[in-house]
């Protein structure tokens, strides 16, 4: 299953791991925005990534994605789309092999940090590799990583061994902590007056407790991080049943997993690659984060993007963005005239007007298509000409067209926008979507179609994002610097009319284009940028009652994709074309964790479905299982609940896609019990057993999912469809 809604990205080893042009292009995921620096900085690190894996593969060295990576992995399929971190975990025997490794072997235009290297400024101790320290952008830099000429790093992190005497574990504990404490003491001693003078005597203290000499001066502070490092590596990985990030262990008394947890790691679907997983994820993620497929926008614990200082630094000395655009108060003139032309000589008014719509992308007519039923239903004359797009680079070099007007739904009555005169027609109103003109590196459109050559066509120019984004949560929330981007671009400086989706997006909006040109530019802006009902995927719910007849409009009708879609569904299907499916899905790391009480659990399963479809006798499923992300859990007797439905439900059985290729990691005997498992589900009447997952490419036709948690999960969840997580012990 795709992640990225751009055409199908081809799946590339680790280790040779190149980007399609159409991963760089913007986009939204789970109502974020996703801007091109975004993704090229993406790109960079799992180049950076590729780098450490083939290091890793010729010395044996096990590696695996952990925290906000892990989490991205299972629940996106990627990175999470507010997430800008990169983040892997080692053993610490292996991470003390790896670094000394690397500073031998690692390509040389990578630097490599660690606490314990020469780089005495460095004082975390996790370790760091990145492409550079400054910014860089050099031809032979910028075709090297993607196009991103800021610093790109991977964060390593040790996973240490906790002793299994818990006496000892706990006098470790205590002098890490007083090791802390007095570290942080001496970082604030300037802010701590008379406190500071506490200092030695704790010093004291801790030297006597860890037998060393800590040299006073500019280098304590340094000396202390290396005695804290020192007391994590006291207990050998090897020596105890259980690990722990040390860091996050002294800080919040978590983080720490039993050590079978990272035995067995398997390769999962991360963006258009796979990384390393431990089998055994579902346990470690909801150790980490409670219910991890739970969606958490909002604040983070670092500046979003995490380049935005070098950002600002190259648009500081260049005097603009060159990788995006960058607010041009000349721009806002010509808005600014035509829009007092039009107030000292209003144009009358008309009954009828002559609309063209100018959209651009298939996926982003929705965001406009509620504004065009509405001039529809007004009685307007109302045009769709989409305009073709082109691939480009940060070089501004245009590549291959794409024309996507064969996509859009037959009711809309595309036309060609080649065959339309637009000086001797003029329209009253030019709808447009696409808002960067010439100025993004990864999608462009036609000069004659850049806003600032359209307003020479038109009384009035109209813009509607096609990005349809979530409105923040806060104003800590991390799609606010993504509105900021959306808002300053050339479509909003030009138009005569901006239409916004929510009050909280102008807000935005206003605030950051008053901050580039002046308070006394308010009332300019307040009167371009507007809220509609009509803008955005939701049109329907905000403009129902307004939208009324207009929605009558082509009501029901189907482009030919959608139509060869139902038609691959129903093959599918086969027998059971006419019945509705209900996944159920169940993964590597049930498996793995659960052993014979998952096969146990399968086969329960199985009995209960092929009794629900109308064949065999019905099983009772038992106790309700535990329920997830805000929708229904599975609960109640399975026998009455499948009453009513028996015979009008077909159950689709689906593995994860990794689990048969890492069945070798399983006992002997879990294989076996899951191989006659599959055999038998492939011969039980009313089951399809698909074990190749091409019921994934029609998740928009399922009527309920259950089972395990993954991006498949996830996905039904933002569709609204229902979603029961199972419980293995049920």
């Amino acid at each position: 299953m795709n992640t990225n809604p751009d055409e199908e990205m081809k799946m590339m080893p680790l280790e040779e791991i190149s980007f399609p042009l159409s991963f760089f292009r913007e986009e939204v995921r789970n109502g974020f925005y996703i801007p091109t620096m975004i993704k090229r900085y993406w790109a960079g690190q799992l180049q950076i990534l590729s780098e450490i894996a083939k290091l890793c593969k010729k010395h044996d060295i096990q590696w695996f994605g952990d925290y906000g990576t892990m989490l991205g992995a299972v629940r996106h399929g990627g990175y999470i789309p507010w997430d800008d971190d990169f983040d892997i975990c080692m053993m610490r025997d292996d991470y003390e092999r790896f670094f000394e490794i690397a500073k031998k072997e690692f390509p040389k235009e990578y630097i490599i940090l660690s606490l314990r290297d020469i780089e005495e400024g460095y004082d975390n101790i996790l370790g760091r590799i990145v492409n550079c320290s400054a910014i860089d952008c050099t031809k032979e830099h910028m075709d090297e990583f993607s196009g991103c000429p800021y610093t790109v790093g991977v964060d390593i992190f040790p996973m240490d061994g906790m002793f299994a005497d818990e006496t000892k574990e706990k006098e470790r504990y205590d002098r890490a902590k007083r090791a802390i404490l007095v570290h942080n003491a001496v970082e604030a001693k300037d802010e701590l007056g008379d406190l500071a003078k506490n200092i030695e005597s704790l010093l004291i203290d801790v030297e006597k407790e860890n037998h060393v000499h800590l040299k006073r001066g500019k280098k304590l502070k340094r000396e202390l991080e290396l005695l804290i490092e020192k007391i994590y590596m006291e207990c050998p990985v090897s020596d105890g049943d259980r690990v722990a990030l040390m860091p996050f262990y002294m800080m919040y008394g978590n983080h720490v997993f039993p050590k079978k947890f990272f035995e067995k790691t398997f390769e999962m679907k991360f963006e258009n690659t796979t990384i390393q997983i431990p089998c055994c994820y579902d346990q470690i993620l909801s150790s980490n984060y409670g219910n991890y497929m739970e969606i958490r926008k909002g604040g983070g614990m670092h500046e979003y993007p995490c380049y935005i200082s070098q950002e600002r630094a190259l648009k500081k000395k260049l005097e603009h963005n060159p990788y995006r655009y960058t607010f041009d108060a000349n721009h806002m003139l010509v808005s600014v005239k035509r829009y007092m032309t039009k107030m000292l000589a209003p144009a009358p008014a008309k009954e009828k007007e002559t609309i063209v719509f100018l959209p651009c992308r298939a996926m982003w007519w929705e965001t406009m298509e509620g504004l065009w039923h509405q001039y529809k239903a007004e009685g307007h004359d109302v045009h769709v000409y989409p305009i073709n797009f082109y691939d480009c680079d940060y070089y501004g070099n245009v590549g291959e067209m794409h024309d996507e007007r064969a996509l859009f739904p037959d009711y809309v009555g595309v036309e060609n926008c080649e065959e339309l005169d637009f000086a001797q027609i003029r329209p009253d109103k030019i709808v447009i979507q696409v808002p960067c003109d010439a100025e993004n590196t990864a999608l462009t459109v036609h000069e004659f179609f850049y806003s600032s050559n359209l307003i020479n066509f038109t009384d009035e120019l109209v813009y509607v994002p096609c990005f349809d984004i979530d409105d923040p949560i806060d104003r800590d929330d991390k799609a606010c610097r993504g509105i900021e981007i959306l808002a300053e671009q050339p479509a909003v400086v030009y138009a005569d009319k901006v239409l916004l989706k929510s009050e909280k997006q102008r807000e935005l909006y206003l605030e950051k284009l008053i901050s580039l040109s002046g308070e006394e530019t308010r009332a300019f802006w307040e009167q371009k940028i507007e809220v509609s009902p009509y803008v955005g995927s939701d049109w329907k719910k905000r403009g129902a009652q307004s939208a009324g007849a207009g929605r009558a409009h082509g009501a029901g009708s189907a482009s030919p994709v959608e139509i060869e879609h139902e038609r691959e569904w129903r093959e599918f299907l086969g027998d059971y074309a006419d019945r509705k499916a209900v996944i159920y899905y169940f993964t590597i790391s049930t498996v793995i964790y659960h052993g014979e009480k998952a096969i146990d659990k399968f086969e329960r399963v199985l009995e209960t479905f092929a009794g629900v479809s109308g064949v065999g006798d019905t099983a009772r499923e038992g106790a309700a299982d535990q329920g997830g992300m805000g929708n229904r859990s599975a609960d109640g007797d399975s026998e009455n609940a499948g009453a009513g439905v028996r015979g009008k439900i077909v159950a689709i059985f689906v593995p994860q896609d990794y689990l048969t290729a890492n069945l070798d990691k399983a006992e002997p005997a879990v294989r076996e019990r899951y191989l006659a498992f599959i055999e038998k589900a492939k011969n039980t009447p009313g089951i399809i057993f698909d074990e190749a997952g091409r019921s994934l490419d029609f998740i928009d036709k399922w009527s309920a999912y259950y089972g395990d948690t993954g991006v498949a999960a996830m996905e039904c969840a933002s569709r609204k469809i229902p979603v029961m997580l199972e419980n293995v012990e049920v």
